[in-house]
């Protein structure tokens, strides 16, 4: 595995602190966001430019525990705090590090914290992630680290959208891109755990709309033992595909894929009905 354009050294220089700490406070973790994409595109060989964004969400059961993390890399390893975000850390060479929190931490899917001007995060969906939605991957840089999946990552950003639409518009556009790349990059996951699309399959069926019903099927899986999020994921594509172009999160999917409106309502249908599906 060829991970060399995730620039081995500089992250190497974050990653072998961040696990030191990690084992040194006994939580567990795994990588999610940008990092998380950008992993499974470079195992794929598809160029999604290039990233500064190192985000863990980290297993912990309470303020206390959490701050133990920013604690250790802080005295032992030159971190520094983010006088605007209370989840951020900076490293010795000034990379930003997002330490995201999640577990028995939570009150009411958030979690506060004390400091910085943004000190309250939403982690809906982190512990199913956690559970069911992350792979073992090896880095060149000689870590095994928890990885989200693609539909994981999907699944999260539909969610901080509807949390935070003002300020995450590139969801949208990360989710369609995900959407067209899905078959290239996750081919041994549809021929081997969805076969029974193939064998109906029409010439018109698009591979965005094959991998679409795929990514559905996966979310579901990941969220299946919570109702509760299964129904707000099915809410928030609904109302994206009841809005048609007046949705700006589909207004960001077509300018992102260059497909129709009528194409992206497609795709979020055959998300919807796949995480609705009883079969």
């Amino acid at each position: 595995m060829n991970l060399s354009k995730l620039r081995e050294g500089e992250l190497k220089e974050i990653f072998d602190p961040l696990e030191e700490a990690f084992i040194a406070t006994g939580v567990d973790f795994y990588i999610i966001g940008a990092l998380a994409k950008y992993i499974w595109y470079a195992m794929g060989d598809v160029d999604s430019g290039q990233t500064k964004d190192v985000d863990f969400a980290v297993l912990v059961g309470s303020n206390e525990d959490y701050e133990a993390i920013k604690k250790y890399l802080k005295d032992n390893k030159n971190f520094e705090d983010s006088k605007e975000n209370a989840f951020v850390l900076f490293s010795p060479s000034g990379m930003q590090v997002d330490i995201l929190p999640f577990g028995t931490i939570e009150i009411d899917d958030s979690v506060t914290l004390a400091g910085g001007s943004l000190n309250s995060i939403k982690v809906n969906g982190f512990q199913e992630v956690y559970h069911s939605g992350t792979e073992d991957v090896l880095l060149e840089t000689g870590h095994h680290f928890n990885v989200a999946t693609l539909p994981s990552i999907v699944l999260l950003k539909f969610i901080a959208f509807d949390d935070r639409p003002e300020v995450r518009t590139k969801d949208a556009r990360d989710i369609a891109d995900i959407i067209h790349h899905f078959f290239d990059l996750q081919p041994d996951v549809i021929y081997d755990e969805h076969s029974d699309l193939f064998i109906n399959d029409s010439e018109d069926t698009t591979l965005q709309e094959i991998s679409a019903i795929v990514i559905g099927r996966e979310i579901k899986k990941i969220i299946a033992s919570n109702v509760a999020l299964s129904k707000r994921i099915q809410s928030i594509l609904k109302v994206h595909i009841d809005k048609k172009e007046e949705s700006t999160f589909v207004k960001n999917m077509v300018a992102q894929s260059g497909s129709t409106v009528e194409q992206i309502v497609l795709q979020l249908k055959n998300i919807l009905d796949s995480v609705a599906n009883d079969a």
